[in-house]
Protein backbone atom coordinates (compact mmCIF):
# COMPACT_ATOMS: atom_id res chain seq x y z
CA UNK A 1 0.00 0.00 0.00
CA UNK A 2 1.23 3.69 -0.73
CA UNK A 3 2.50 5.39 2.05
CA UNK A 4 0.73 8.91 1.03
CA UNK A 5 -1.89 9.51 3.07
CA UNK A 6 -5.24 10.27 1.33
CA UNK A 7 -7.61 13.03 3.34
CA UNK A 8 -11.57 12.22 1.69
CA UNK A 9 -13.39 14.54 -0.14
CA UNK A 10 -16.89 15.37 -0.61
CA UNK A 11 -17.95 12.22 -2.21
CA UNK A 12 -17.59 10.51 1.55
CA UNK A 13 -19.45 13.21 3.23
CA UNK A 14 -22.19 10.60 3.53
CA UNK A 15 -19.57 8.61 5.43
CA UNK A 16 -18.94 11.91 7.91
CA UNK A 17 -22.60 12.10 8.40
CA UNK A 18 -22.65 8.00 9.49
CA UNK A 19 -24.77 6.79 7.21
CA UNK A 20 -22.50 4.02 5.70
CA UNK A 21 -21.26 2.78 8.92
CA UNK A 22 -23.82 -0.57 8.94
CA UNK A 23 -21.52 -1.52 5.75
CA UNK A 24 -18.48 -1.48 7.42
CA UNK A 25 -18.04 -3.45 10.28
CA UNK A 26 -14.90 -2.51 12.33
CA UNK A 27 -13.11 -4.12 15.49
CA UNK A 28 -12.26 -1.89 18.54
CA UNK A 29 -9.33 -2.24 21.13
CA UNK A 30 -9.97 -0.72 24.08
CA UNK A 31 -6.38 0.17 26.05
CA UNK A 32 -7.35 0.00 29.65
CA UNK A 33 -3.99 -0.20 31.02
CA UNK A 34 -2.51 2.51 33.19
CA UNK A 35 -2.86 2.78 37.36
CA UNK A 36 -4.58 6.31 37.34
CA UNK A 37 -2.53 7.93 39.80
CA UNK A 38 -4.19 11.24 39.78
CA UNK A 39 -7.64 9.55 41.01
CA UNK A 40 -5.61 8.50 43.95
CA UNK A 41 -6.99 7.53 47.01
CA UNK A 42 -9.74 6.57 45.37
CA UNK A 43 -7.75 4.64 42.06
CA UNK A 44 -5.82 2.00 43.25
CA UNK A 45 -3.52 -0.47 41.75
CA UNK A 46 -6.30 -3.53 41.92
CA UNK A 47 -8.91 -1.09 40.93
CA UNK A 48 -7.40 1.49 38.19
CA UNK A 49 -9.69 4.34 37.16
CA UNK A 50 -10.82 2.77 34.61
CA UNK A 51 -13.32 0.13 36.78
CA UNK A 52 -14.27 3.30 39.19
CA UNK A 53 -17.57 4.44 38.50
CA UNK A 54 -16.71 8.11 37.92
CA UNK A 55 -19.34 9.50 35.69
CA UNK A 56 -21.71 7.45 36.19
CA UNK A 57 -23.26 4.25 38.07
CA UNK A 58 -21.15 2.20 35.80
CA UNK A 59 -17.64 1.89 35.27
CA UNK A 60 -15.73 3.91 32.50
CA UNK A 61 -14.64 0.81 31.37
CA UNK A 62 -18.64 -0.50 31.12
CA UNK A 63 -19.39 2.26 29.59
CA UNK A 64 -16.79 2.38 27.01
CA UNK A 65 -17.66 -1.00 26.26
CA UNK A 66 -21.30 -0.29 26.00
CA UNK A 67 -21.03 2.80 23.73
CA UNK A 68 -19.09 0.56 20.85
CA UNK A 69 -21.27 -3.12 21.45
CA UNK A 70 -24.39 -2.06 19.24
CA UNK A 71 -22.00 -1.15 16.77
CA UNK A 72 -19.60 -4.18 16.35
CA UNK A 73 -20.67 -6.63 18.79
CA UNK A 74 -19.21 -8.39 21.98
CA UNK A 75 -16.44 -10.54 19.19
CA UNK A 76 -14.94 -7.50 17.87
CA UNK A 77 -13.57 -5.84 20.67
CA UNK A 78 -10.92 -6.89 22.57
CA UNK A 79 -9.57 -5.31 25.90
CA UNK A 80 -5.82 -5.00 26.70
CA UNK A 81 -5.12 -3.92 30.57
CA UNK A 82 -1.85 -4.11 32.32
CA UNK A 83 -1.68 -5.68 36.30
CA UNK A 84 -3.52 -8.34 38.24
CA UNK A 85 -6.91 -7.22 36.53
CA UNK A 86 -8.15 -10.24 34.37
CA UNK A 87 -10.63 -11.69 36.68
CA UNK A 88 -12.14 -8.49 37.28
CA UNK A 89 -12.52 -7.11 34.36
CA UNK A 90 -14.14 -10.38 32.88
CA UNK A 91 -16.71 -9.78 35.66
CA UNK A 92 -16.87 -6.38 34.10
CA UNK A 93 -17.54 -7.36 30.55
CA UNK A 94 -18.57 -11.03 30.99
CA UNK A 95 -19.93 -10.94 27.24
CA UNK A 96 -16.68 -10.50 26.42
CA UNK A 97 -14.82 -13.70 25.09
CA UNK A 98 -12.29 -15.07 27.72
CA UNK A 99 -9.18 -14.68 25.57
CA UNK A 100 -10.24 -11.24 24.00
CA UNK A 101 -9.08 -10.01 27.56
CA UNK A 102 -5.57 -9.76 27.49
CA UNK A 103 -2.84 -8.63 30.16
CA UNK A 104 0.39 -7.44 29.37
CA UNK A 105 2.59 -8.77 31.98
CA UNK A 106 4.37 -5.48 32.65
CA UNK A 107 3.21 -1.57 31.61
CA UNK A 108 5.21 -0.63 28.31
CA UNK A 109 3.13 2.72 27.72
CA UNK A 110 1.12 3.02 24.96
CA UNK A 111 2.92 1.91 21.69
CA UNK A 112 3.56 -1.57 22.17
CA UNK A 113 -0.20 -1.74 23.62
CA UNK A 114 -1.23 -0.35 19.98
CA UNK A 115 0.84 -2.52 18.02
CA UNK A 116 -0.11 -5.67 19.60
CA UNK A 117 -4.20 -4.71 19.44
CA UNK A 118 -3.71 -3.57 15.96
CA UNK A 119 -2.01 -7.29 15.28
CA UNK A 120 -4.14 -9.19 17.63
CA UNK A 121 -7.36 -7.21 14.91
CA UNK A 122 -5.86 -8.43 12.04
CA UNK A 123 -6.50 -12.09 13.17
CA UNK A 124 -9.72 -11.69 13.69
CA UNK A 125 -10.72 -10.06 10.55
CA UNK A 126 -7.39 -8.85 8.36
CA UNK A 127 -8.80 -5.84 6.66
CA UNK A 128 -11.20 -4.43 9.22
CA UNK A 129 -10.53 -0.80 10.25
CA UNK A 130 -9.67 -0.44 13.72
CA UNK A 131 -10.24 1.91 16.34
CA UNK A 132 -8.17 2.34 19.32
CA UNK A 133 -9.97 3.47 22.24
CA UNK A 134 -9.14 4.30 25.42
CA UNK A 135 -10.84 2.90 28.75
CA UNK A 136 -11.38 6.16 30.38
CA UNK A 137 -12.88 8.94 28.66
CA UNK A 138 -16.94 10.18 29.39
CA UNK A 139 -18.75 10.35 26.73
CA UNK A 140 -22.13 10.74 27.62
CA UNK A 141 -23.64 11.13 23.81
CA UNK A 142 -23.52 7.17 22.97
CA UNK A 143 -25.97 7.46 20.12
CA UNK A 144 -23.94 10.49 18.41
CA UNK A 145 -20.40 8.37 19.15
CA UNK A 146 -21.50 5.49 17.61
CA UNK A 147 -22.79 7.29 14.57
CA UNK A 148 -19.57 9.14 14.32
CA UNK A 149 -17.34 6.26 14.75
CA UNK A 150 -19.55 4.11 12.04
CA UNK A 151 -17.99 6.91 9.71
CA UNK A 152 -14.68 6.87 10.92
CA UNK A 153 -14.88 3.07 9.97
CA UNK A 154 -15.84 4.47 6.29
CA UNK A 155 -13.38 6.33 6.06
CA UNK A 156 -10.83 4.37 6.92
CA UNK A 157 -11.48 1.42 5.25
CA UNK A 158 -11.03 3.01 1.85
CA UNK A 159 -8.00 4.93 2.48
CA UNK A 160 -4.38 4.82 3.47
CA UNK A 161 -5.27 6.99 6.36
CA UNK A 162 -6.13 7.50 10.24
CA UNK A 163 -8.92 8.85 11.63
CA UNK A 164 -9.17 10.61 15.15
CA UNK A 165 -12.25 12.75 16.52
CA UNK A 166 -11.00 16.58 17.19
CA UNK A 167 -13.34 18.12 19.70
CA UNK A 168 -14.14 21.41 19.47
CA UNK A 169 -12.53 23.59 22.94
CA UNK A 170 -14.39 25.42 24.71
CA UNK A 171 -12.02 27.36 26.49
CA UNK A 172 -8.47 27.40 26.63
CA UNK A 173 -7.42 24.18 28.10
CA UNK A 174 -3.64 23.73 28.82
CA UNK A 175 -4.22 20.16 29.84
CA UNK A 176 -5.42 18.88 26.48
CA UNK A 177 -2.90 18.30 23.84
CA UNK A 178 -4.29 19.59 20.25
CA UNK A 179 -4.30 19.02 17.09
CA UNK A 180 -4.71 21.56 13.73
CA UNK A 181 -6.86 20.85 10.79
CA UNK A 182 -6.71 22.61 7.33
CA UNK A 183 -9.59 24.82 7.26
CA UNK A 184 -12.82 23.32 5.77
CA UNK A 185 -16.35 22.52 6.57
CA UNK A 186 -16.31 21.33 9.87
CA UNK A 187 -19.14 19.04 9.32
CA UNK A 188 -17.05 16.85 6.34
CA UNK A 189 -13.30 15.10 7.01
CA UNK A 190 -10.69 17.68 6.98
CA UNK A 191 -7.10 16.97 6.63
CA UNK A 192 -4.76 16.66 9.84
CA UNK A 193 -1.79 18.86 9.95
CA UNK A 194 -0.28 18.43 13.25
CA UNK A 195 -0.65 17.44 16.59
CA UNK A 196 0.49 19.89 19.28
CA UNK A 197 1.21 18.71 23.10
CA UNK A 198 -0.18 20.44 26.28
CA UNK A 199 0.15 24.57 25.55
CA UNK A 200 0.49 27.31 28.17
CA UNK A 201 -2.42 29.83 28.27
CA UNK A 202 -1.52 32.16 25.63
CA UNK A 203 -0.84 29.66 22.85
CA UNK A 204 -3.73 27.55 24.22
CA UNK A 205 -6.38 30.74 24.03
CA UNK A 206 -4.35 31.98 20.27
CA UNK A 207 -5.90 28.08 19.30
CA UNK A 208 -9.54 28.71 20.32
CA UNK A 209 -9.84 31.54 18.89
CA UNK A 210 -8.13 30.79 15.20
CA UNK A 211 -11.06 27.73 15.15
CA UNK A 212 -8.26 25.62 13.24
CA UNK A 213 -7.25 23.60 16.56
CA UNK A 214 -9.34 21.04 18.51
CA UNK A 215 -8.71 19.05 21.71
CA UNK A 216 -6.90 15.87 20.93
CA UNK A 217 -9.39 12.83 21.51
CA UNK A 218 -7.30 10.34 21.46
CA UNK A 219 -9.46 8.46 19.65
CA UNK A 220 -7.87 6.57 16.33
CA UNK A 221 -9.42 4.68 13.50
CA UNK A 222 -7.03 3.00 11.85
CA UNK A 223 -7.02 1.78 8.02
CA UNK A 224 -5.33 -1.31 8.98
CA UNK A 225 -2.58 -1.50 6.46
CA UNK A 226 -2.01 2.04 6.93
CA UNK A 227 -1.14 1.66 11.07
CA UNK A 228 1.44 -1.53 9.61
CA UNK A 229 3.36 0.69 7.46
CA UNK A 230 3.54 3.69 9.98
CA UNK A 231 4.43 1.23 12.75
CA UNK A 232 7.49 -0.58 10.16
CA UNK A 233 8.55 2.98 9.87
CA UNK A 234 8.44 4.44 13.44
CA UNK A 235 8.57 1.61 15.93
CA UNK A 236 10.32 -1.74 13.64
CA UNK A 237 11.25 -3.21 16.93
CA UNK A 238 8.06 -3.06 18.63
CA UNK A 239 6.55 -4.37 15.47
CA UNK A 240 9.16 -7.13 15.34
CA UNK A 241 8.41 -8.04 19.02
CA UNK A 242 4.94 -8.78 18.75
CA UNK A 243 4.98 -10.93 15.65
CA UNK A 244 5.47 -13.72 17.76
CA UNK A 245 2.63 -13.00 20.39
CA UNK A 246 0.08 -12.21 17.13
CA UNK A 247 0.87 -15.30 15.75
CA UNK A 248 0.61 -17.43 19.00
CA UNK A 249 -2.59 -15.49 19.41
CA UNK A 250 -5.55 -18.50 20.38
CA UNK A 251 -3.10 -21.38 21.32
CA UNK A 252 -1.38 -22.27 24.94
CA UNK A 253 2.08 -20.46 23.47
CA UNK A 254 0.14 -16.96 24.13
CA UNK A 255 1.11 -16.25 27.30
CA UNK A 256 5.02 -16.96 27.59
CA UNK A 257 5.17 -15.34 23.66
CA UNK A 258 3.97 -11.83 25.05
CA UNK A 259 6.19 -12.41 28.01
CA UNK A 260 8.73 -12.93 26.08
CA UNK A 261 7.50 -9.64 23.91
CA UNK A 262 7.25 -7.65 26.59
CA UNK A 263 10.17 -8.64 28.26
CA UNK A 264 12.01 -7.14 25.50
CA UNK A 265 9.91 -4.31 24.25
CA UNK A 266 10.91 -0.57 25.01
CA UNK A 267 8.68 1.53 26.52
CA UNK A 268 6.97 4.58 24.42
CA UNK A 269 3.58 6.34 23.67
CA UNK A 270 1.58 6.00 20.51
CA UNK A 271 1.16 9.35 20.16
CA UNK A 272 5.37 10.47 20.33
CA UNK A 273 6.17 7.07 18.89
CA UNK A 274 4.06 7.20 16.12
CA UNK A 275 1.26 10.16 15.80
CA UNK A 276 3.15 13.03 15.99
CA UNK A 277 5.29 11.66 13.07
CA UNK A 278 2.48 11.07 10.48
CA UNK A 279 2.57 12.66 6.92
CA UNK A 280 -0.87 13.33 7.42
CA UNK A 281 -4.38 12.02 9.11
CA UNK A 282 -7.90 12.77 8.79
CA UNK A 283 -9.84 14.86 11.51
CA UNK A 284 -13.72 14.33 12.41
CA UNK A 285 -15.20 17.17 14.60
CA UNK A 286 -16.74 15.25 17.23
CA UNK A 287 -20.21 16.09 17.30
CA UNK A 288 -20.50 14.65 21.19
CA UNK A 289 -19.39 15.60 24.46
CA UNK A 290 -16.54 14.41 25.37
CA UNK A 291 -14.07 14.59 28.71
CA UNK A 292 -10.67 12.52 29.19
CA UNK A 293 -11.52 12.97 33.10
CA UNK A 294 -7.77 13.60 33.60
CA UNK A 295 -7.80 14.36 37.08
CA UNK A 296 -9.76 14.99 40.23
CA UNK A 297 -10.89 18.80 39.00
CA UNK A 298 -12.03 17.02 35.66
CA UNK A 299 -14.48 15.51 37.63
CA UNK A 300 -15.28 17.96 40.10
CA UNK A 301 -16.48 19.73 36.42
CA UNK A 302 -18.55 16.76 35.00
CA UNK A 303 -20.27 16.69 38.39
CA UNK A 304 -20.95 20.06 38.68
CA UNK A 305 -21.87 22.57 41.62
CA UNK A 306 -23.71 21.02 44.44
CA UNK A 307 -26.86 21.58 45.62
CA UNK A 308 -27.64 23.46 48.22
CA UNK A 309 -26.01 26.76 49.91
CA UNK A 310 -23.34 27.11 52.42
CA UNK A 311 -24.79 29.00 55.75
CA UNK A 312 -23.01 31.75 54.88
CA UNK A 313 -25.24 32.41 51.62
CA UNK A 314 -22.87 32.19 48.67
CA UNK A 315 -23.88 29.34 47.08
CA UNK A 316 -23.02 25.42 48.14
CA UNK A 317 -19.29 26.31 47.99
CA UNK A 318 -17.96 23.13 46.36
CA UNK A 319 -18.34 21.06 43.53
CA UNK A 320 -18.82 17.06 43.95
CA UNK A 321 -20.86 14.52 46.33
CA UNK A 322 -20.43 13.35 49.59
CA UNK A 323 -22.09 14.41 53.38
CA UNK A 324 -20.99 17.98 53.31
CA UNK A 325 -21.24 20.81 55.26
CA UNK A 326 -19.68 24.36 53.80
CA UNK A 327 -19.30 27.58 55.73
CA UNK A 328 -17.65 30.65 54.39
CA UNK A 329 -16.10 28.38 51.93
CA UNK A 330 -15.86 28.04 47.92
CA UNK A 331 -14.21 26.77 44.86
CA UNK A 332 -13.61 24.08 46.53
CA UNK A 333 -14.40 19.99 44.98
CA UNK A 334 -15.54 17.41 47.21
CA UNK A 335 -15.83 13.58 46.81
CA UNK A 336 -16.85 12.17 50.74
CA UNK A 337 -17.34 8.43 51.65
CA UNK A 338 -18.77 7.63 54.88
CA UNK A 339 -18.54 10.39 57.00
CA UNK A 340 -19.30 14.10 57.28
CA UNK A 341 -16.31 16.37 55.21
CA UNK A 342 -16.87 20.05 56.88
CA UNK A 343 -15.59 23.50 54.74
CA UNK A 344 -14.64 26.25 57.03
CA UNK A 345 -13.66 29.22 55.47
CA UNK A 346 -11.35 27.25 52.81
CA UNK A 347 -11.26 27.98 49.53
CA UNK A 348 -9.55 25.98 46.39
CA UNK A 349 -9.61 22.89 48.10
CA UNK A 350 -9.52 19.27 46.58
CA UNK A 351 -10.43 17.01 49.04
CA UNK A 352 -10.94 13.04 48.65
CA UNK A 353 -12.35 10.76 51.48
CA UNK A 354 -11.82 7.33 51.40
CA UNK A 355 -12.07 4.48 54.39
CA UNK A 356 -8.04 4.24 54.48
CA UNK A 357 -6.51 7.70 52.98
CA UNK A 358 -7.85 11.66 52.70
CA UNK A 359 -6.24 13.66 50.17
CA UNK A 360 -6.30 17.46 50.72
CA UNK A 361 -4.14 19.33 48.31
CA UNK A 362 -4.71 22.84 46.51
CA UNK A 363 -6.50 23.15 43.33
CA UNK A 364 -3.66 22.79 40.26
CA UNK A 365 -2.22 20.64 42.03
CA UNK A 366 -3.60 17.32 41.39
CA UNK A 367 -0.95 16.62 38.87
CA UNK A 368 1.17 15.92 41.64
CA UNK A 369 -0.18 13.13 42.96
CA UNK A 370 2.72 10.65 40.80
CA UNK A 371 4.74 12.73 44.12
CA UNK A 372 2.63 10.71 46.31
CA UNK A 373 2.41 7.77 44.87
CA UNK A 374 6.68 7.64 44.72
CA UNK A 375 6.51 8.11 48.32
CA UNK A 376 4.15 5.31 49.38
CA UNK A 377 6.20 3.11 47.14
CA UNK A 378 9.60 3.97 48.83
CA UNK A 379 7.78 4.06 52.08
CA UNK A 380 6.75 0.51 51.28
CA UNK A 381 3.16 0.95 51.25
CA UNK A 382 1.53 -0.89 49.22
CA UNK A 383 -1.68 -1.14 51.30
CA UNK A 384 -2.43 2.08 49.71
CA UNK A 385 -1.21 1.76 46.10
Amino acid sequence: MSETPRNQSSQNRSAADGHDHAQVPGICVIMAGGRGTRFWPLSRTSRPKQLLPLASARSLLRETCDRVLPLVGADRILVIASGDLAPAIRRELPELPADHIIIEPVGRNTAPCAVLGMGLARRLDPSAPVALLPADHHIPDADAFARQLGAAFALAAGAATVVTFGVCPTHPHTGYGYLEAAAGDPGAPLAGLGFVEKPDVATATRYVDGGRHYWNSGIFVWNPDWFEAMADRHVPDVRALMTAPVAAFGTERFAAALDAAYGACPAASVDQAIMEKLPGFTVLAADFAWSDLGDWEAWGELVGEATGASTAGDGAGYRGVGDVLSIGSAGNIVRGDRRLVALLGVEDLVVVDTPDALLICRRGQTQRLRDVIEQLEKRGRSDLL
